[in-house]
């Protein structure tokens, strides 16, 4: 345990254990004396003291009417951060994220902060990494199955005189009731009949195929019982179904007059197929570069070595969970039934969120280190250029440019980041020097110009006492 004071601020610095310190503040009352009126300013606007007009009644007398701890409450938050980044400063602690206050007392006003730490890490012999690279490759089937989607896209829907069958599109009226609870009723709604549907209940689509339209039908289906709805989960339901039309899919003909009937206006079925399975390289191509950028950066955190600080862990956790409750309310949905929903426990997704974060911090760190090692820079013709290449995408924007100007800071981590995991492609697949290597390599050839350059100088010497020779003879 160490002990350090200086002028006003007590300092006691506990030994770093976990990449993080602990350290016990203590404050006397002359560096309480500008938090005390900071606090007062705040407090004389609102109180009213008998003799004095509201806000003029000095501090003095704003302190024995409303207690010294009021006043330091006012500004309490800010005040522990800012003693606390002082306290860090004087011990030179390489803090990474915000201290954790704990054991706050305020008279005497002392509090511990559990500062977390940048972590020590150690990428072990990430120049050894090698995993091959197997790009993904376009079939011929993918293509057909990619114009066939914009086939189905481009379908219309003609009523017919048949049957239902499987695949059709039905306007139809529900009613379903399980011991006499109704639980489906709906008029004229329109169904799809797809066989592996589960609405209303599985086996409603099987149920439909082959009934006649224009009539009421009725019929019985077991309910499965791992069906969602316990209330009629393994029972039987009946329903009697009223189908007023029956509408069949027809799709166009594949021609070049479907390729020119698309929003690109392709010349020809041939113009269309080139295109898509251009577009299909390039998503595969895509594809495969994050797959195998994850394997690598994955293959690099399973070498490496660090200590996480707790602090900065439970904060990680903290920001994946508002994330988490900033999505519900989007959605407008209360956690409790979202986790029931998936049939999750509270306690389970904390437990998936810890995980999450530590493979968050682990990544950052990991590849923070690696930029450093392998002194990767980002200079501002590389940030220019990303700034022009955002503002591209929306050239209708007034303020954009001010906007991402604001932003330089994230695009330099950015590019640095890209880089960073582009020089870890290039070692995983064997095709690069590290920093180490290229300077190693720098330093020998250097050496051996040297070495050159002065058996030059013995040679031309030589030569020169041979011609002085050869001239007195």
């Amino acid at each position: 345990m160490t002990w350090h004071q200086e002028s006003i601020l007590i300092i006691t610095q506990e030994e770093i254990v976990d990449s993080q310190a602990v350290i016990h503040i203590e404050l006397e009352d002359p560096d309480l004396d500008p938090y005390l009126d900071r606090g007062y300013q705040r407090v004389v606007q609102r109180i009213v003291i008998p003799g004095f007009r509201k806000g003029k009644a000095p501090r003095r007398i704003v302190e024995n009417f409303v207690g010294r701890e009021s006043l330091l409450s006012e500004v309490i938050d800010t005040m522990v951060y800012e003693v606390t980044d002082r306290a860090i400063e004087e011990q030179e602690l390489e803090a990474s994220g915000l201290p954790k206050i704990e054991d706050l007392e305020l008279d005497p006003f002392t509090f511990k902060a559990v500062v977390p730490l940048r972590p020590e890490v150690d990428l072990g012999d990430y120049h050894s990494l090698r995993i091959p690279y197997e790009p993904e490759e376009v079939s011929e089937d993918d293509v057909e199955a990619r114009i066939d989607e914009l086939r189905q896209s481009l379908a219309s829907w003609e009523p017919v005189e048949r049957p239902v069958a499987m695949g059709d599109l039905v306007t139809v009226g529900i009613k379903g009731a399980v011991e006499d609870n109704t639980f489906v009723d709906e008029e004229d709604t329109t169904y799809f009949l797809d066989s592996d549907s589960n609405n209303p209940v599985p086996g409603f689509s099987h149920k439909m195929e082959g009934l006649e339209a224009e009539q009421t039908h009725e019929f019985t289906i077991e309910i499965p019982d791992d069906y969602q709805d316990d209330a009629i989960a393994g029972k039987e339901a009946s329903f009697s179904v009223e189908i007023k039309d029956v509408k069949e899919k027809i799709l166009p003909e594949l021609d070049d007059e479907f390729a020119r009937g698309l929003p690109e206006e392709y010349e020809s079925m041939e113009a269309l197929r080139t295109e898509v399975e251009q577009g299909l390289n390039d998503e595969a191509e895509n594809r495969s570069k994050r797959q195998y950028e994850d394997e690598v950066v994955t293959a690099l955190l399973d070498a490496t070595t660090m200590t996480l600080s707790p602090v900065m862990l439970d904060h990680e956790i903290e920001h994946i969970e508002e994330d988490q409750n900033k999505l519900f309310e989007q959605l407008n949905i209360r956690r409790d039934d979202y986790l029931q929903s998936i049939g999750t426990s509270y306690q389970e997704q904390r437990a998936q969120a810890r995980t999450e974060a530590e493979q968050r911090i682990r990544r950052t760190f990991a590849l923070n280190k690696l930029g450093e090692l392998e002194n990767i820079e980002v200079s501002e013709d590389d940030i220019d250029a990303r700034v022009e290449e955002l503002l591209a995408q929306d050239p209708e924007s007034d303020d954009r440019r001010q906007q991402i100007e604001e932003q330089r800071e994230s695009i330099e981590r950015m590019l640095k980041y890209e880089k960073t995991i582009s020089l870890l492609v290039t070692v995983a697949k064997g095709e690069a020097e590290s920093s180490e290597q290229a300077e190693s390599e720098d330093s020998a050839e250097q050496e051996g110009s040297e070495n050159t350059d002065n058996d030059n100088e013995k040679t031309t010497t030589t030569d020169g006492g041979d011609d002085t020779d050869d001239s007195q003879a």
